[in-house]
């Protein structure tokens, strides 16, 4: 197999700057083992402190992947590495955070490694991560939001939850305590799979049958671009992030791993 990584983000149509922070990085600019690395980070404060937190979030992991710190390790010491790396972070942003603009600030993150034919995942937030495989999309993580709560107790519908005036309350975050608790796993993958990281600034404006038409029609090269566009269209109340990886047939000769970000 080889990849094919990409990654984009947008201010939308009524912010007026960019809280969101993502990576799109592939082997040879993260660690000795891991094929791919892809991370959302969705910014929340007053002033710029959103903006700062997620960069923050996305610095640190960026600087302990080049490290090679994940190299050689089990299945079960990755995904005990990555909650871990999730943990310092949210020490750093939360220290961060005692001080003046900054106070108070954190953002969600979700991140994602590939590393053969495996999916590694750490997720703090409503951000989210999907599979889209054999033309259909599945939600690989659970929003920790208080209407994903109210969803999961049946109270209201997905769709409601999607336009609920409450949809953008989230129940954990980075940053915002000294603590958090984080949500990992793995799966499997295979050629064809796509693996979709967003903001909620995606999911929001796009039901996830229109995210699943989009990720049908669109090719490798313009899937973030497409998506971004849609939900643009639909409103862009917020910023929108989208990363993702394809795994596609090796070439004989050639098993390198392609990347774009815009």
């Amino acid at each position: 197999m080889s990849l094919i990584v990409y990654g984009a983000t947008d201010t939308g149509r009524v912010r007026d700057h960019n809280e969101d922070s993502i990576l799109a990085l592939e082997m040879n600019r993260t660690c000795v083992g891991v094929d791919a690395l892809l991370v959302v980070a969705d910014g929340m404060g007053g002033h710029a402190a959103g903006e700062v937190a997620s960069g923050m979030t996305i610095s640190d992991i960026d600087e302990c992947f080049r490290t090679g710190v994940f190299s050689n390790k089990s299945a079960d010491e990755i995904e005990s590495s990555l909650s871990t790396l999730l943990q310092e972070v949210n020490r750093s942003v939360a220290s961060a955070g005692q001080d003046g603009d900054n106070r108070g600030m954190g953002t969600t993150c979700t991140l994602a490694i590939i590393v053969g034919e495996r999916l590694y995942y750490a997720h703090v937030g409503d951000s989210r991560a999907y599979l889209f495989r054999d033309k259909k999309l599945s939600q690989i993580t659970n929003d920790h939001s208080w209407v994903e709560e109210m969803v999961r107790a049946g109270i209201i519908s997905k769709e409601l939850a999607r336009t609920h005036p409450s949809r953008n309350m989230v129940t954990r975050a980075i940053g915002l305590d000294d603590t958090v608790a984080v949500d990992t796993g793995s799966c499997a993958l295979r050629f064809g799979d796509y693996v979709i990281l967003c903001s909620d600034g995606l999911n929001s404006m796009l039901a996830d049958e229109d995210i699943q038409t989009i990720a049908q029609t669109s090719s490798p090269e313009t899937m973030c671009s497409d998506l971004i566009e849609a939900a643009n269209q639909a409103g862009g109340h917020d910023n929108i992030s989208v990363t993702f990886a394809y795994l596609r047939p090796c070439i004989k000769g050639n098993s390198n791993i392609s990347s774009a970000s815009t």
